[in-house]
């Protein structure tokens, strides 16, 4: 699925989606340790209510955050393969995967305010800074 520009669109979209669950799944995990932690000290079954508590506390907040490190790592990462547009490759991972964490939070109360806007930006800049280094590193020949 390639095209004259030199763009791997199936490797961009399957990236930013790589970025999206690869968060949720570490989220997911945490909140899962922290369940088996509360059921080990309960010697039983755990507080739910616990459990939803610190899920809601932590999800929030701990997702921008690994959306953020994951669009620049996987950025990077795909970069590395690109040839000619690889901090083309970044910059589009960047726009894909903050898109998909705007639209996949819009529907559960999210709104579209200065904060999205500004992670959003945030996101695409890593995105591209992820492109541009993964392509210096390649071009220096620090990354094989």
């Amino acid at each position: 699925m390639n095209d004259s520009s030199g763009i791997r669109w199936l490797r961009v979209f399957g990236a930013a989606l790589v970025v999206i669950v690869l968060s949720f799944l570490i989220v997911m995990g945490i909140i899962t340790i922290y369940a088996f932690v509360l059921a080990f000290q309960a010697r039983g079954a755990p507080d739910q209510n616990a459990i939803n508590h610190f899920a809601a506390w932590i999800s929030p907040r701990l997702i921008p955050w690994l959306e953020m490190l994951l669009t620049f790592i996987v950025a990077l990462w795909v970069a590395r393969g690109a040839k000619n547009a690889a901090v083309v490759h970044g910059l589009f991972i960047g726009i894909l995967a903050g898109l998909l964490s705007l639209v996949l939070t819009l529907p559960f109360g999210g709104r579209f305010d200065l904060h999205n806007l500004l992670f959003l930006l945030i996101v695409v800049v890593l995105g591209w800074l992820g492109g541009f280094v993964g392509h210096k590193a390649r071009k220096d020949g620090i990354v094989a």
